[in-house]
């Protein structure tokens, strides 16, 4: 099969997951794309996130992954209803990522009657010390496929450009002041450096460079939201739940992004943003995004990094705590001048 990729006419990966999820994957996908020049490639997996691959070199087609029938490939089974199989029947190819250390659902995928299928689990083992995206890129050296790319990267359309820029011009952003986006949430406020210093952060560099900021709000990000809003009024500009491709193209026309460890953040560091990504009880050597522009603020702790369960219940988180905002102005000048 390694030597006649031409042969492959319809793919199927299966990917879900968080967007940080889908960001480090990526390189993976792309490293499919350009191996299977002529094939048709469907990705599943939570369709508002794979929005960001759909016509954007990465995805032919998306689907959805939570749909109720697909349930059935996580039982064991016997056999499958005539009308599963007849959904795979054109797929030449799986690649799957998802947890099946039992192989429950890999083994139903076979019985689809797929020929060839490749499984890796989403997460490397524990003692595995790799980045979550050479780990996932791992997965294609059965086949041989090489990857000299390793850092993850959008796309954007034309509908997401003009976009973009219609939502600055809309927003009457000031073309003479430096434009930050700032994202001060994520997935798990234990991730998150203090509000208060984004707060403080954001007056210095309003003063300092002249700065405005572009915030980003997902769907956790509310109450972090209304806490930064009560420390520094309406001084922002909101881009609250935008669609991931027009998030993109908002963000790729930014002077800097400054986030936590978050899909955000590696949604940034993929667009060729430069980036600022403040990292607290999670390793950067397997999570921190990647990108020429990419600067990561870490403080390494003898309890760092730590479980989630351990994190859960971390007050104060030290790791965080450790990151003043000196440190981050300083990475800021930095940034602005490398790419003035």
């Amino acid at each position: 099969m390694r030597h006649y990729p031409s042969l492959v006419k319809r793919i199927l990966i299966i990917r879900p997951g968080a967007l940080g999820d889908l960001i480090v994957t990526l390189p993976t996908f792309g490293a499919i794309r350009n191996y299977f020049q002529h094939a048709y490639i469907e990705i599943m997996g939570y369709t508002t996130l794979l929005e960001i691959t759909k016509g954007r070199f990465y995805a032919d087609a998306i689907s959805r992954f939570d749909q109720a029938d697909n349930t059935i490939l996580f039982v064991h089974n016997d056999q499958l209803p005539p009308s599963f199989i007849k959904k795979f029947q054109d797929v030449d190819f799986i690649f799957s990522f998802v947890s099946d250390k039992e192989q429950v659902f890999t083994h139903n995928l076979r019985k689809t009657g797929v020929k060839h299928i490749i499984h890796q689990e989403p997460l490397p083992a524990c003692n595995e010390n790799t980045h979550i995206t050479d780990y996932l890129l791992k997965s294609l050296d059965s086949l041989g496929i090489t990857y000299p790319n390793i850092i993850p990267k959008v796309f954007l359309n034309n509908e997401d450009l003009c976009f973009g820029e219609k939502f600055l011009n809309d927003a009457a952003i000031d073309s003479s002041k430096v434009l930050i986006a700032i994202h001060p949430g994520s997935g798990s406020r234990q991730k998150c450096w203090p509000v208060e210093r984004f707060a403080a952060l954001m007056s210095r560099l309003s003063s300092n460079i002249n700065a405005q900021f572009l915030v980003i709000s997902g769907p956790a990000d509310d109450k972090v939201i209304e806490e930064l809003r009560l420390k520094i009024g309406n001084t922002f500009t909101m881009v609250n739940q935008l669609p991931l491709p027009y998030l993109a193209a908002i963000v790729a026309r930014c002077r800097l992004f400054i986030g936590n460890d978050s899909g955000v953040t590696h949604l940034a560091a993929a667009t060729g943003t430069p980036t600022i990504a403040i990292f607290g009880p999670t390793d950067p050597r397997m999570w921190g995004p990647r990108g020429e522009k990419v600067k990561i603020l870490y403080k390494k702790l003898p309890c760092s990094p730590c479980s989630p369960d351990i994190r859960k219940n971390c007050f104060p988180l030290s790791c965080l705590d450790q990151i003043g905002i000196e440190s981050v102005i300083k990475d800021v000048y930095s940034v602005l001048k490398e790419t003035t």
